[in-house]
């Protein structure tokens, strides 16, 4: 019976408590990015990033409505088409996100990037470059325990530009790329106070 009733509490713990909120994250992420230039071949890059580190900032309304910023960066090796050899990456988004928040158990949002920044360095067979543009998310949150919550995450990535040695005539991705397919999904785990 006892713990039954803590096993209750924690999960309705936070139930419609208005008020500004910190939430760290740590989690994993899978990325792939497809550019397809004017010749029809294209450039794939594949990267699974542990860990992936984030810190989400906002308010949550008494009615559960939630308006936060969110930072993200991820970093490793990336897998790029063509290439024998893995090539470091970096990427960095800043989003704001708007979300709904179930009785504190189950959270939906939705964001759009104001920063997105993927960096693939050089290699021997590859000069590298950066890529930026607008990303859209959309996030599933559920509490598992008290503090701990587990999310799923997917981003659209929409790179408009492409800066890099190889792309200082014009750093249009329109220019260079007919296609951009860009998206990942990841999975963390989060604490909020």
């Amino acid at each position: 019976m006892k713990a039954t009733l803590i096993f209750i509490l924690s999960f309705t713990a936070g139930v419609a408590q208005a008020g500004y909120f910190v939430e760290p994250y740590l989690g994993a992420k899978t990325e792939t990015i497809k550019l397809t230039d004017l010749a029809s071949s294209t450039l794939e890059i594949k990267s699974s990033s542990v860990p992936t580190l984030g810190l989400k900032i906002g308010y949550r309304s008494q009615m559960g409505i939630d308006l936060n910023l969110a930072g993200e960066t991820t970093s490793g090796q990336a897998t790029v088409s063509g290439q024998a050899e893995k090539i470091k990456f970096s990427h960095i988004i800043g989003a704001l996100q708007l979300g709904v928040n179930a009785l504190g158990l189950v959270k939906m949002y939705l964001g759009t990037s104001f920063q997105n920044e993927f960096t693939l360095d050089d290699s021997p067979g590859l000069q590298g470059f950066k890529l930026s543009g607008p990303s859209y998310q959309a996030g599933l949150q559920i509490r598992l325990f008290y503090m701990i919550n587990l999310g799923l995450q997917y981003n659209l990535h929409q790179f408009t530009t492409i800066t890099g040695p190889a792309y200082a005539a014009d750093n249009n991705l329109e220019t260079h790329y007919l296609k951009n397919v860009s998206q990942d999904y990841s999975i963390y785990l989060s604490t909020s106070f």
